[in-house]
């Protein structure tokens, strides 16, 4: 009777997004895998997503174990009666692993103070192809921010090759004009 009474509250507090524009702004961008520059963030027109797109954001082993980390604080501008926490996300990029070696992408985000959500996928080699990791949440699980302060969201990502193989690499960026990572938004009136 609790959890379905749990779920109901829930599901009554997410709401749809708020109707007045909503902005992001980098704070700081730091880390080996995003120069100053390299890494550009939007807001979706409707709301509902965030965009992080890298130009630069790769890693390549030279016979030895390697990774690269992008470490991305924002402040999300949203109307004073609605707090958000990150649905899900969509990774992607380019992978060339030898065989014997793998492609390891790692993300995480959080608010300071609060727990942090972690995700990590594994690319075996041989691949020489795109690659995608989609990481959703159900409902219930979802971590909003707090209501009546604005912490900002920081989110991490990294990229490592592991293995012997001189000729792989791993990529997280958007020579194609695609976008690179997509944070969805749960939003929830205060």
């Amino acid at each position: 009777m609790l959890n379905a009474l749990t779920a109901a509250v829930l599901a009554l507090s997410a709401v749809v997004p708020p109707p007045s524009p909503v902005t992001i702004e980098v704070l700081s961008l730091k880390g080996d895998g995003c120069a100053a520059g390299s890494a550009a963030v939007a807001m979706s027109l409707d709301n509902q997503a965030f965009t992080v797109t890298y130009s630069d954001f790769i890693v390549q082993a030279h016979g030895s174990d390697v990774r690269r980390t992008c470490e991305i604080s924002l402040r999300v501008n949203h109307p004073d009666d609605y707090t958000y926490g990150i649905a899900q996300t969509d990774y992607r990029g380019f992978a060339h692993i030898g065989a014997g070696s793998r492609g390891i992408m790692k993300g995480h985000y959080f608010f300071p103070g609060m727990p942090t959500r972690h995700s990590s996928h594994a690319y075996p080699g041989p691949l020489s192809d795109n690659w995608q990791a989609t990481d959703q949440l159900p409902p219930g699980d979802v971590l909003h921010g707090p209501c009546r302060q604005r912490k900002p969201l920081t989110v991490n990502a990294e990229l490592r090759v592991v293995g012997k193989s001189a000729t792989s690499f791993m990529t997280m960026d958007s020579t194609d004009s695609s976008v690179s990572s997509t944070f969805r938004l749960s939003w929830r009136k205060c």
